[in-house]
């Protein structure tokens, strides 16, 4: 019988998620929707409830073809449904000249550097000294003070802010924040100080999330008053509650480059060995009259809960919701396919929100499941280990290698990286993580008896740092992370086609499959060529988009010299957040910082002029403006105001005759502005990166 038969759903689930798809890149809102669907759904019924209309075998595929056609319909128009900005009560409909709007936050205040990020929802909106009431959620920045940190999940606010869009990316290749904040159904942001919102001292969040977040705090304190903290603290943290504040840029770094990530974010193990430990101890029930069912429902309320309590992540929601099903399925002793319980699964969650769709977490999730179902039992039988402990390791092994295949096409195009030991880190990880997870539960139970909670303190506390100290030495092996790879949509759909068909040609031994996962293959490289053509006869100055930084990126063929300050040049993480994915997009594989001169064959830099690929291109700033005072038409290409420099623009502008002026990021929004007016007067060309983004010119 085949997947097919076996699993329905699997088949009703591809129309459902190109609808969603549909709605999601090409919004379109259509009135009276509810029109088109009603007659197919009417069609369905009478072909299904009539006997004189029920369809012949031969002809079946009209009525999948209906079916298709209203579940394709249905999503979309619930995904426009789900769209909360296209809601005729969006505040973004009801904002005047006045910004005085009520909010609730629904997510607990997240500690930054100089503020408290939470998302907020909009309840009601002040317009011409009337409230009315409206919907939409934006970010909230609140500056710090002693009022914002004592602001938790369900407060209510009352602000008078400017709210503004979300802020488009403003480098190439950077990620992109605002679409991301888009798929959560946010497009605004508001900023204020002390004085431009006030609390109301109302709560009214929902109370099983209140509770969840309360049981979060309280069970980090026990880790805190167990004397567990630093790193040890950060990782146990989130890797036990799915609480990532306390994460460095180090740790992250070093867990993703050893492909271990994963175990830093609530996911599946977590929620099974929730599942395996409750299951276990509600053992008796089986023995009471319907003790099952009643079973059933505790370990799915159990479930849940602790999906609450840790954050509602992708992965999370489609752990507990397949768990539920097969919960369920015992529970009456049915038979549950698991192809059609992953289906099942998705489509309750994308349902309820359509968006989960473009998570990376829910995309990774599902495809890593789908993989280690379908592969590990296959590679697990390449091997027959001849004890426990071998066959430990060989499942381990088999898991890995089924999940990295899975998974390793998306990770190459989100992520732009593969880690080289992903095997050995695993064979450490997943065991070492499960017994911090035994561990852990323990000590929150027994945490009141002092005596046992010192020694679970301490196993737990050990096991972090051995699991730490692990991924760190792993990080530092030789080529322990190939990094810098790029690859397109078309290109990670073409690698997928290549996984299956070669898996297709495996199992069934059919030639054509073969001979098909070759043409693909042939296509990756084709692609690559092209692009490679392409970035071998690349030349561009780019003025990044850093705040309070210049940053002039000079690239040539597969190599560049990035101009910056020392301060940024020693920042690791700001310059893969901000400079190296495009790098990576451009296919530079050799990359110079610099922060002084330079004499290099097509670059030369010496007193904040530049001679790069026949353009000259001048940077002023504080210290530089000195040697520009006794010259005259030097006819650059391009003037880089920087640092808001003291010197007379006005008079650099007659003197260098530049065809372009670009201000940087390191400027102050003030001098810009009256830089501009000048600009306009003099009718000379201008560009300002903190407003538009990043400058791009291809040379």
């Amino acid at each position: 019988m085949s997947i097919w038969n076996q699993a329905p759903l699997v088949r009703l689930l591809f129309p459902f998620l190109a609808g969603i798809l549909s709605a999601i890149y090409s919004p379109v809102q259509i009135d009276n929707y509810f029109l088109i669907i009603l007659p197919y759904l009417a069609i369905i019924v009478v072909f299904v409830f009539i006997p004189a209309f029920r369809i012949t075998y031969k002809r079946s595929w009209i009525f999948g073809l209906l079916a298709n056609v209203l579940l394709f319909a249905t999503a979309y128009q619930l995904t426009i449904y789900k769209t909360e900005k296209f809601n005729d009560d969006h505040f973004q409909k009801r904002l005047d000249t006045e910004y005085v709007f009520h909010a609730r936050i629904i997510q607990s205040p997240v500690e930054k550097e100089r503020s408290y990020k939470m998302t907020a929802e909009i309840l009601s909106v002040r317009t011409r000294n009337k409230w009315q009431s409206c919907s939409g959620t934006l970010m909230l920045y609140l500056k710090k003070n002693t009022n914002a940190s004592l602001l938790k999940y369900g407060d209510e606010l009352v602000i008078k802010e400017t709210i503004n869009e979300i802020s488009p990316v403003k480098n190439p290749g950077e990620f992109d924040y605002r679409r991301f904040l888009a798929f959560h159904n946010i497009n605004h942001q508001c900023s204020a100080d002390s004085s431009g919102w006030v609390s109301t001292d109302q709560n009214s969040g929902n109370f099983i999330l209140q509770y969840s977040f309360k049981l979060r705090d309280a069970l980090l304190k026990i880790l805190s008053d167990n004397g567990i903290s630093g790193d040890e603290y950060a990782v146990g943290a989130a890797l036990m509650l799915g609480y990532s504040d306390m994460l460095d840029a180090d740790i992250i770094s070093a867990y993703s480059s050893t492909g271990a990530l994963h175990v830093l974010s609530v996911s599946g193990l977590h929620v099974a060995i929730v599942y395996v430990v409750f299951n276990m101890l509600l053992f008796f029930l089986a023995k009471l009259k319907h003790g099952n069912i009643i079973k059933a429902v505790i370990l799915i309320i159990l479930l849940w809960f602790y999906s609450a309590l840790t954050g509602l992540s992708p992965s999370v929601l489609r752990a507990s919701t397949m768990f539920s099903f097969i919960i369920v399925g015992k529970a009456f002793s049915r038979y549950t396919n698991i192809y059609n319980t992953l289906a099942a699964s998705a489509f309750l969650l994308l349902a309820i929100n359509p968006f989960l769709i473009m998570e990376v977490g829910f995309q990774l999730s599902y495809i890593a499941v789908i993989g280690i179902v379908y592969l590990q039992p296959k590679i697990y039988n390449w091997y027959e280990p001849t004890n426990w402990f071998f066959d430990q390791v060989w499942t381990i092994t088999a898991v890995s290698i089924a999940a990295q295949i899975a998974t390793f096409p998306l990770g190459l195009l989100y992520f732009h990286q593969f880690p080289n030991y992903f095997l050995l880190s695993n064979f450490i990880v997943i065991p070492v993580s499960t017994i911090i997870i035994y561990l852990g539960i323990a000590l929150f139970v027994l945490s009141k008896i002092s005596v046992i909670a010192a020694y679970l303190s301490l196993g737990f506390k050990w096991s972090v740092w051995f699991l730490n100290e692990s991924v760190k030495t792993i990080e530092k092996w030789p080529n322990a992370l190939l990094e810098g790879i790029s690859i397109s949509v078309l290109e990670t759909w073409l690698l997928y086609s290549v996984i299956l068909l070669f898996l297709y040609y495996f199992v069934h031994r059919n030639i054509r499959s073969l001979y098909l996962a070759l043409g693909s293959v042939i296509l990756i490289l084709i692609s690559q060529i092209i692009e490679q053509q392409q970035q071998f006869r690349q030349s561009k100055l780019v003025v990044y988009s850093v705040p309070r930084t210049t940053a002039i990126d000079f690239i040539s063929s597969r190599s560049n010299t990035l101009y910056t300050d020392t301060v940024f040049a020693k920042n690791g993480s700001s310059l893969l957040f901000h400079v190296k994915h495009n790098w990576w997009d451009l296919g530079v594989k050799y990359s110079t910082v610099v922060t002084k001169d330079l004499y290099k064959t097509n670059l030369i830099i010496k007193k904040n002029v530049v001679l790069f690929c026949n353009r000259k291109i001048v940077v002023l700033d504080h210290s530089s403006a000195r040697h520009f005072q006794t010259i005259n038409n030097l006819n650059v290409d391009y003037l880089i105001i920087s640092k808001n420099t003291k010197s007379d623009l006005k008079e650099a502008i007659r003197a260098l005759k530049p065809k372009q002026l670009i201000f940087d990021s390191s400027n102050s929004r003030y001098l810009i502005e009256k830089w501009k007016d000048l600009c306009e007067d003099l009718q000379q060309p201008y560009y300002s990166v903190p407003e538009s983004g990043a400058f791009v010119a291809d040379l």
